[in-house]
């Protein structure tokens, strides 16, 4: 599956679904990242106050790999679990 680009944006105040996207360069501002699928990328982006929820299927090493492509600030936090809030947390490391 050829990923849609989309290069050195700011998203502020969104809730966006990572599935069949690369970002590359992007900056998030509290928003909410939704990951359902493997079919995403993100490189070098970084994310302030934001919270990405995983689907639990996923596999663990796959998703680790693609969040160390980008920084996070102390605000920003990650959930495995079908997008309920709080369950099990992923520790992200700080920029």
């Amino acid at each position: 599956m050829e990923l849609s680009l989309i290069m050195n944006e700011h998203f502020e105040n969104e809730t966006i679904c990572f599935d069949g996207f690369a970002f590359k360069n992007c900056i998030f501002s509290n928003c909410v990242i939704l990951i359902t699928c493997m079919d995403f990328e993100f490189v070098n982006c970084s994310f302030f106050g934001s919270t990405l929820h995983i689907e639990p299927s996923l596999p663990i090493f796959e998703i680790s790999h693609q969040l160390s492509q980008s920084t996070y600030d102390e605000s920003t936090q990650c959930y495995r679990n079908e997008f309920q809030y709080p369950n099990p947390k992923l520790p992200l490391l700080k920029a």
